[in-house]
């Protein structure tokens, strides 16, 4: 389809600006498309020791944290930090603190914060600009942005007009806004693509379901799950309804884009331009075999101002090697520790298995389990009317975690969603109580 005149101006400006500003966006680009093409991992690799090598002696000359490391050129001579590592020892890591601040307070709450410098921001446009494009989104394109538009990052309509953004709260999504907004994109002949919660996009399509709606004429060009987990039953219905695979993307505010499903698979493209990621054990900080579940761990290569150098991420997730794609991809992102459940032998419950339930019981308004004990769970129903499936709900949460759980059922009037207007489908109380705080490791 032939490139509308708005868009080759909107095109032209962002390229002029950057050009200005002396290119640093495209030549970002075209570095993150140099990397994608390479034919083997070990070429990436040797193209990103450069990068890494760089990092690594900045670190430990620049910063007091890493001092004691000077001269180390091999990654897995540093430690692994998290969120606590690096709130206790903020001062001492900084490389360069006049730069940007990205603040986050992710699933937990607690506010976390990193510096990243103008370079970062550039990469991390151009990452965007390259996995978006994966996925089929053109720069210019309308962007149906479904998120929580806090005060804080909600854009002046000014901007948002510029950059052809449509700012779609989720706290907004009823019934009646859902069909106004489902009948202008009708109307409107631009192209456009979806950026958003899936658990927002599966109200619209809920909302479609209802209404025994056909596929839509909207000239979607893409659709992009983010910040949840994106079940099959989501994935199917949003390319069913618009036209467009749907790709999930795995992605952090305090890094950037990780990674990427390609469209029309399941596993992820991981960002291994920008990135080095491991997948380590739970217990210690040593690689799991292929293919099993371990911590998501990530060195970002172009933060030099709070350097991010072996970050455990809090998510779950395992890596593969796939005889169609040249470099390690994640088979799986399994979402926070803390989310993710055990069952009574100790070995983990996929998410997956978990949301499916909440798609066999569609008359419950919220529903979450929660693990209280080795053995124990719990069921939160939140249901407009009588229940009378308590039988059954057990039934099928004991299929995935042992036939002899104790499970409870509570009912309850509101299932109190995250700050960012996210819902857990599930909560470990056992990983939230007895996680082990590092917060005093390495203190210099």
């Amino acid at each position: 389809m032939k490139t509308s005149l708005s868009n080759q101006i909107r095109q032209f400006a962002f390229w002029a600006k950057d050009a200005i500003k002396g290119g640093e966006i495209k030549s970002n680009l075209q570095d993150i498309e140099e990397s994608f093409a390479l034919e083997s991992f070990q070429a990436l690799e040797k193209k990103n020791d450069k990068y890494l090598h760089g990092l690594l002696k900045k670190a430990t000359s620049k910063t007091k944290f890493y001092a004691h490391l000077k001269g180390q050129e091999s990654l897995h001579n540093f430690p692994v930090v998290d969120k606590n590592v690096i709130r206790a020892n903020f001062d001492d890591l900084q490389m360069d603190t006049s730069s940007h601040t990205v603040f986050t307070s992710g699933s937990t709450g607690t506010p976390f914060m990193v510096h990243q410098t103008q370079k970062k921001k550039s990469r991390n446009t151009a990452d965007t600009l390259y996995f978006a494009g994966r996925a089929g989104y053109v720069l210019g394109d309308k962007l149906l942005y479904l998120r929580l538009w806090s005060k804080k990052l909600k854009k002046k309509r000014f901007l948002a007009t510029l950059q052809n953004i449509v700012q779609l709260d989720i706290e907004n999504l009823e019934e009646q806004q859902i069909k106004d907004l489902l009948k202008g994109l009708q109307k409107d002949n631009s192209k456009k693509g979806w950026l958003g919660y899936p658990s927002g996009l599966e109200k619209i399509c809920d909302y479609l379901d209802s209404t025994n709606s056909g596929p839509l004429d909207c000239n979607i060009g893409s659709i992009i799950g983010i910040s949840e987990n994106l079940s099959g039953h989501v994935k199917s219905k949003m390319g069913h309804y618009f036209g467009v695979p749907m790709v999930s993307r795995y992605s952090n505010t305090e890094n950037g884009i990780l990674a990427q499903q390609p469209m029309g698979s399941d596993y992820f493209t991981i960002n291994w331009a920008s990135y080095i990621v491991e997948i380590l054990d739970f217990n210690e900080d040593s690689p799991v075999k292929n293919g099993e579940l371990g911590r998501i761990v990530i060195t970002d290569l172009f933060n030099e101002a709070t350097p991010m150098i072996r970050y455990d991420t809090g998510d779950v997730g395992s890596m593969s090697i796939k005889p169609e794609h040249p470099f390690p991809v994640l088979n799986t992102v399994e979402g926070r520790q803390s989310d993710i459940l055990f069952d009574t032998k100790g070995a983990l419950v996929s998410p997956f298995k978990i949301m499916s339930i909440v798609l066999d019981f569609p008359e419950v308004r919220q529903l979450q389990v929660i693990q209280t004990d080795i053995s124990k769970y719990t069921v939160k129903v939140n249901n407009d009317g009588k229940f009378d499936r308590e039988t059954e709900l057990s039934s099928i949460l004991r299929s995935y975690v042992g036939n002899d759980a104790h499970i409870t059922v509570d009912y309850v009037d509101e299932i109190p969603s995250l700050s960012s207007k996210k819902q857990k489908i599930s909560r470990n109380l056992l990983v939230e109580k007895s996680k082990p705080s590092k917060e005093n490791m390495m203190t210099v």
